[in-house]
């Protein structure tokens, strides 16, 4: 009987460091981000700078002439716009309205399934005059002023790459919510608390700028898996180049509405954070001279970071079980368990607080979020074993807005 306490006490143990490291994680970056102060840069040019948004368009014609015709009607100061779409499996007629608008539309017929294949493809076409590239989504729709936000911030920090604020562009279901809110606190624990803290931004793969040298140095021909933005921003990280971020700089992005859409999405992440991890680690325990690169090893770590949903569940879970135990065992080595799992409880109701998006609690959208949780945690564990049975398929999320 000691023997399997000692066992249980041990594994006990294991998950609990193995999930508070996260949450201390979590904790000090969210608790960072209240500190996040927006730099307004004003900056003046001579001339326009020449800046090319490029949309990686697959099918839905609807969606791309939408956020397409939106982008090069987009009014700035400091650019002068142009707008490539990489055309793949468009209608001969959304093709011709795009081009009569204005808007550069190159056919391309993606074998490889891949966001990174029509990026490099989209290489080849953008206007030699093209000083910086943005990055957007077929979904995405730009707010007034991010050209101007986002440009600002990137000439002023002389940086060469900065990230926009991504941000929902729909709250009309449970599961559209929940994204919504996981978006935000993404932008709050991987953006401004590494802002406030003298680290790189997180890149999310749509809505950031970068110098189009940078782009083809760095991203044409060497970035080929389906994570294309996470593979870009470590090629990025791993030399040293800082990446920026631009809270003002707001771009609207498309939330998935329904559960089987939320589960393809997440198991989607999931496959790609593990094939990654399973490079990048390597890279990282082989190579010591990025040892000393903080921004590189941060980036690792993120790898190895279960998603944020598990962490709960386990987290309640733990303190539910070990409370439970305790009153009915009376043991004071359990009530030391408990008492442990209570404060890691604590210590992620506090981070909750510190980086929740609270436009939605005064939008009533908090309760939706709330009500979900325990569905989208099963989802998320049957993502989890399900992940071998994913392909190299390509997987397309359907937009329902246009």
């Amino acid at each position: 009987m000691e023997l399997l306490s000692i066992i249980l006490l041990v594994i006990n143990l294991i998950i609990y460091i193995v999930i508070l490291i996260p949450v201390l994680y979590f904790f000090i970056f969210s608790a960072a981000s209240l500190f996040f102060t927006q730099k307004n840069h004003t900056i003046k040019v001579k001339e326009k700078r020449p800046v090319t948004v490029i949309f990686p368009a697959y099918q839905e014609d609807n969606v791309i002439l939408n956020s397409a015709v939106k982008a090069i009607k987009h009014k700035s100061k400091l650019a002068k716009l142009d707008v490539l779409v990489i055309a793949d499996g468009l209608q001969p007629a959304t093709v011709e309205t795009l081009r009569k608008e204005g808007i550069q539309v190159e056919e391309f017929v993606n074998q490889q399934g891949t966001k990174a294949a029509a990026l490099d493809f989209a290489m080849q076409f953008i206007p030699e005059r093209t000083e910086e590239i943005v990055i957007l989504d077929i979904d995405n729709v730009m707010k007034e002023g991010f050209i101007d936000h986002i440009l600002s911030s990137k000439i002023a920090s002389n940086l060469r790459i900065v990230q926009g604020h991504r941000t929902a562009k729909n709250q009309n279901t449970a599961y559209a919510v929940l994204d919504a809110i996981s978006e935000e606190v993404n932008n709050s624990i991987l953006r401004r608390g590494h802002e406030v803290l003298g680290l790189s931004s997180s890149v999310i793969g749509s809505g950031f700028i970068a110098d189009t040298s940078l782009f083809r140095e760095e991203f044409s021909g060497k970035v080929t898996s389906r994570g294309e933005d996470k593979e870009f921003e470590l090629r990025l990280l791993r030399k040293g180049i800082r990446i920026g971020y631009d809270d003002r700089a707001i771009v609207y992005d498309e939330k998935v509405q329904r559960s089987e859409s939320f589960y393809h999405q997440r198991k989607r992440w999931m496959a790609i954070q593990r094939d990654l991890k399973r490079s990048e680690v390597k890279k990282a325990i082989r190579s010591f001279e990025h040892i000393c690169n903080i921004d590189y090893i941060d980036k690792v770590y993120q790898l190895l970071i279960p998603p944020k949903i598990i962490i709960i569940g386990v987290i309640v879970a733990g303190t539910l079980l070990t409370t439970l135990l305790t009153i009915l065992m009376q043991c004071g080595m359990l009530s030391l368990i408990q008492g442990a799992w209570i404060f890691l409880f604590i210590l992620l109701v506090i981070t909750s607080i510190t980086s929740f998006p609270f436009k939605y609690i005064k939008k009533g959208m908090a309760l939706k979020a709330v009500i979900h949780l325990p569905g989208v945690l099963l989802l998320m564990i049957r993502a989890r074993l399900n992940l071998r049975k994913i392909g190299t398929d390509f997987i397309h999320t359907k937009h329902e807005i246009d």
